[in-house]
């Protein structure tokens, strides 16, 4: 078998700071709702309700940025499939931290779909989720989902009917 699996993100990505400012240079319309609320908290005077309304807004609108930011603190770094070996890295902020390298057979991925993830397990057990953030667009998750998939059941077929072929 001589089919490679290569994903390597790109260097802007590594940086977590520039990760995040891309994530929301592109998805700008998230945060329309902020700009709308600081300059109304901005333009005095107002009574303290009003005050308390808009500065709970803000508060419930950084729970989203509190939640991003969790989940781009690990982030999948590289993706690597030969031969029947699977290695994979991932970053944490802005180092390296884990490498894995690991048979095919003994690695798996599972889709999450509320919000897209991918899973990548070894022997059963959770090693990572990565969330569809920067680099990591659903698409590209999904695209690496299905060729790791096609690639794992193309080994497992070649390794069933290795034996049993004879010349």
């Amino acid at each position: 078998m001589k089919a490679t699996i290569d994903y390597q993100i790109e260097r802007p990505y590594q940086d977590f700071s520039k990760r995040i400012l891309r994530f929301a240079a592109k998805k700008f319309y998230l945060y329309i709702p902020d700009l709308a609320l600081i300059p109304l908290l901005v333009i005095p005077p107002y009574k303290t309700e009003q005050i308390l309304m808009i500065v709970t807004g803000l508060v419930i609108l950084g729970f989203r940025d509190i939640v991003l930011m969790r989940r781009s603190v690990y982030y999948l770094n590289q993706f690597r499939v030969e031969e029947q070996s699977v290695q994979f890295s991932l970053i944490r902020y802005n180092e390296v931290v884990e490498n894995h390298e690991n048979h095919i057979a003994n690695v798996s991925m599972e889709k999450g779909t509320q919000p897209f993830r991918l899973i990548i397990k070894e022997n059963d057990q959770v090693v990572h989720q990565q969330y569809a953030i920067g680099y990591w667009t659903k698409s590209r998750l999904q695209a690496l989902y299905d060729e790791f998939n096609n690639m794992k059941q193309d080994v497992t077929l070649e390794s069933m009917f290795k034996g049993h072929i004879t010349k």
